[in-house]
């Protein structure tokens, strides 16, 4: 599926939901749309690639508002006759059409679209891949940190890595930072602003950085039995890179133009923030991997994305 193509059923599909009363949104690759029900939430994907769909299919998609903790229902479009799916609503060309259909005349009548769609019942459940389950009272916990949860169990994490072994979940540790700037100069009558404010994550084994979603941050129990990996960078040296990356970027050089007498003259400043102006909070977070160990073989895979690492991280790989 093409991306002009891709665009088209995205705006169709949003259609559809937005008159069954969903609260849709867009949401960034590998999918294509969130949808918020009264009693439910969806989550759309469109494409014909085998590899996306059958990542798609195996993970599980959870929603959190307030105490309340939704597993989020699946729906594909796909135009490819030729995959298969177990645990995810999919509308080929024929149901697209009539769920189209439906819309239109729901609209045209100003009804809301009763959508009815069902999770298929499965054949082999054990093929699902979920978050971990919320631990029952009484039973071991792991320390309450910060962290991405758990979506990928060990069972798919062996499959994605291809080796059979022994495996154990390692939490990576990493620096999650937030900064933000402020202050102006006025040279010559140009005023200059250093307002800026931004964030991200630093491998705290390698130094790499790591786009984190703050709301996919879970503050609370580790999986029990986990290895939490201690960091290798210290809080002060990450600061003091970030204070120095932030004052770089924000470092502006001025040319002026002014005359003095029958000559001409052009001048140059580089203006830098105040040090004191940037604001930096720091946090660590922790990264799930499980790591697979088949005789002389090596394998990690990150536990939220399913992603494997190009090397474990011992030696000091950032993830993929």
């Amino acid at each position: 599926m093409d991306s002009a193509t891709r665009e088209k059923a995205r705006n169709v599909l949003k259609r559809i939901l937005a008159a069954a009363s969903y609260d849709v949104e867009e949401v960034g690759d590998p999918l294509d749309l969130s949808a918020v029900g009264s009693e439910d939430a969806l989550v759309v994907l469109c494409s014909d690639d085998p590899e996306t769909i059958e990542s798609f299919d195996f993970m599980t998609y959870r929603l959190r508002i307030g105490e309340e903790d939704w597993v989020c229902r699946k729906l594909l479009f796909t135009m490819n006759p030729e995959v298969l799916t177990e645990d995810c609503i999919r509308w080929g060309p024929d149901e697209f059409v009539q769920q189209a259909g439906r819309a239109a005349l729901a609209e045209v009548l100003g009804q809301r679209l009763l959508l009815d769609i069902q999770r298929p019942e499965l054949d082999l459940p054990e093929r699902r891949v979920e978050a971990a389950p919320p631990m029952e009272e009484g039973l071991e916990r792991g320390p309450e940190l910060p962290h991405l949860p758990v979506r990928v169990t060990e069972k798919r994490a062996c499959e994605i890595a291809g080796v059979k072994g022994t495996v154990k979940c390692r939490l990576i540790p990493y620096w999650r930072y937030t900064y933000v700037s402020s202050g102006e100069r006025e040279v010559k009558g140009r005023l200059v602003s250093f307002d800026s404010e931004g964030s991200g994550a630093i491998n705290a084994i390698n130094g790499l950085k790591m786009e984190i979603n703050l709301d996919d941050i879970e503050r609370d129990s580790t999986p029990p039995d986990s290895e939490i990996v201690p960091p290798r960078l210290m809080r002060e040296d990450v600061e003091e890179e970030i204070l120095r990356e932030v004052t770089e970027m924000l470092t502006q050089r001025i040319r002026f133009r002014y005359e003095k007498g029958d000559t001409i003259f052009y001048e140059e400043k580089t203006l830098k923030p105040d040090r004191n102006s940037i604001r930096i909070e720091l946090e660590t977070i922790y990264v799930p991997v499980w790591q697979i160990r088949g005789g002389s073989k090596i394998v990690e895979v990150n536990a939220f994305s399913g992603e494997i690492l190009s090397t474990p991280m011992d030696e000091g790989v950032e993830l993929l």
